[in-house]
């Protein structure tokens, strides 16, 4: 999110979760025995021990159902426990659910998906504890909630970290790849690129020989820009680093050992517009409480009128 598209917010409907520090993966549920989950990189693996079932026989298994979402690690009396937030769908048993808008959506997998699954806990007909992991609704909210999830005892609820807001369209249909219409927004502060480093030593006639870190993004053999390198970061030539912007260079934060590849061009520059003209908490929050999209009271149906008695 920057200031060109803060905007949106003031355009049409949108719902309002947390950002988590997590991987997306797609779910491919096609069975019994048959979960599937592909990354970032379309590679697919097979996912055992999980099943979803029909809601109006649970003793019959979805297929030909598509999820969207992310695994993320939960912080639970000091053990790791792995969950899959399932934030949209696709396709349910065939169907083209992703046509339908978002809210729509989210109750297609809070009835379809998680609530079957949770009656055969409630039963006793589903052993959560031999899964790989526990799968979850992530929550969407009103937009106006915004304040509550940064500032409210929300964040300090969740076991897993918060490091910002997703804006979803309320009443668009899905689209795949880069949705140019779902903002994210993360304290200034927080903006990062995800860089492919490959480290060169130069010399040029008569200099000194020099050592520089040169990253970049999408397929381009041009360097977006460079790092200084240092004798930690000579480790990680060749790899996907994640690098944030202090003001006068781009600083190392982590390998993204999740990903084969950098981020395309386009989103680079969308977050050196987002560094360079960053949307703070309390703008961001002014447009929420001043400046949203709000229904237009002339559409909206009438009440009925009184009943004479």
């Amino acid at each position: 999110m920057d200031i060109s598209n803060l905007k949106f917010l003031t355009l049409k409907p949108y719902k309002v979760s947390w950002k988590a520090d997590g991987t997306r993966y797609m779910m491919l549920v096609d069975g019994k025995d048959e979960v599937y989950m592909i990354d970032r990189d379309n590679s697919v693996f097979h996912v055992p021990h999980l099943n979803f079932y029909k809601r109006k026989d649970l003793a019959a298994h979805l297929g030909e159902t598509l999820l969207d979402g992310e695994l993320i690690i939960d912080k639970v009396n000091g053990q790791d426990i792995p969950r899959y937030l399932v934030y949209d769908i696709i396709k349910f048993e065939g169907l083209d659910v992703g046509k339908t808008d978002f809210d729509r959506r989210l109750l297609c997998i809070k009835k379809e998906i998680i609530g079957p699954r949770y009656t055969k806990i409630q039963e006793g007909s589903l052993d959560k504890t031999k899964e790989p992991f526990s799968v979850r609704l992530k929550e969407f909210f009103d937009i106006t909630m915004s304040r509550k999830i940064l500032e409210g005892s929300f964040a300090k609820s969740l076991s897993h970290e918060v490091d910002g807001l997703i804006f979803q369209p309320s009443s668009d249909p899905y689209v795949c790849g880069r949705c140019q219409d779902i903002l994210k927004w993360k304290p200034p502060s927080l903006n990062s690129v995800d860089f492919k480093l490959r480290i060169q030593t130069t010399q040029q006639t008569g200099m000194l020989r020099e050592t520089k870190g040169f990253l970049y993004v999408g397929q381009l053999d041009t360097p977006f820009t460079e790092i200084k390198v240092t004798k930690d970061l000579r480790q990680y030539d060749g790899k996907i680093i994640e690098c944030s912007f202090d003001g006068k260079s781009w600083q190392f934060m982590r390998e993204r050992t999740d990903k084969s590849f950098p981020n395309s061009y386009n989103t680079a520059m969308g977050v050196c517009g987002s560094i360079k003209h960053p949307v703070t908490k309390e703008l961001l929050l002014h447009v929420i409480d001043k400046e949203r999209w709000q229904p237009d009271a002339s559409k909206l149906m009438p009440p009925p009128p009184d009943r004479k008695l």
